[in-house]
C-alpha cells in the first residue's frame, strides 16, 4: 500500500490543484501552511513513524529504476518548517544496499522556514529486492532538540521475486522421517 501511495504521489503534475486544508490543519503554524504550498509535487514524503508534524519535512525523488550493481542517486529535499537553530541529516542503507556517497548532509545554522536544503545520496543496489534507506534529521531550535527517523524504500531489480515462478522446497516424504501423529 505504501509502495502504490508513493508511486500515485510521485506521477502528480505540478498543474494539479492543491488539496484543501482539513479542520485539523488550521492549527499549523504559518510557516508550515506556506511550506505546504511550497511543496515540490515531483518528490514524495519519506515516511516517519511520528503522526505529528515534525520541525522539518523530508521529501525524496528516484529518478530511475534502481539496478543491481549499479549507482543510484536519490535526491531528498529538507524544508524545515518553524525556526531553527540548527538542522542535520543522517543516512543510512539497509543490508542489500551499499551507500557510496552522501551520508550526511552539512550542519545548517539558521535555516529559515520553508527553504528547501537539497541533498544526494547514492547508493548500490547488491541484489534484486525491495530495501531501505533510513534519514535521520536532527534539529535544534530554542525550546527542543528533535531527532526524527524517516523510512524511504527502494526497489532494486526484479524486487521481490513471484513466488509462482520459485521452484517449490522439495519435501522429503520418505516414512522413516516422517514424524507419527498421536
Amino acid at each position: 500500500m505504501l509502495l502504490a501511495v508513493a508511486v500515485g504521489l510521485a506521477g502528480c503534475t505540478p498543474s494539479e490543484p492543491e488539496p484543501q486544508a482539513t479542520a485539523s490543519s488550521s492549527a499549523q503554524t504559518p510557516a508550515r501552511n506556506a511550506q505546504a504550498k511550497q511543496a515540490r509535487t515531483d518528490m514524495v514524503a519519506a515516511v516517519s513513524a511520528s503522526t505529528e508534524p515534525g520541525p522539518a519535512e523530508l521529501r525524496f525523488a528516484i529518478r530511475k529504476r534502481p539496478k543491481v550493481g549499479e549507482p543510484v542517486d536519490i535526491q531528498f529535499a529538507i524544508t524545515p518548517t518553524e525556526a531553527l537553530e540548527r538542522l542535520l541529516a543522517r543516512f543510512q542503507a539497509s543490508e542489500g544496499l551499499e551507500l557510496v556517497r552522501g551520508a550526511e548532509t552539512e550542519r545548517f545554522d539558521n535555516p529559515a522556514p520553508g527553504t528547501q536544503i537539497e541533498h544526494t545520496v547514492t547508493v548500490i543496489p547488491k541484489e534484486d529486492g525491495i530495501f531501505y534507506v533510513s534519514a535521520v534529521v536532527l534539529t535544534d531550535s530554542a525550546t527542543q532538540s528533535l531527532a526524527r527517523s524517516y523510512a524511504v524504500p527502494i526497489i532494486a531489480g526484479e524486487g521481490l521475486q513471484d513466488p509462482k515462478k520459485t521452484p517449490p522446497a522439495v519435501a522429503n516424504t520418505s516414512r522413516a522421517e516422517i514424524p507419527a501423529q498421536k
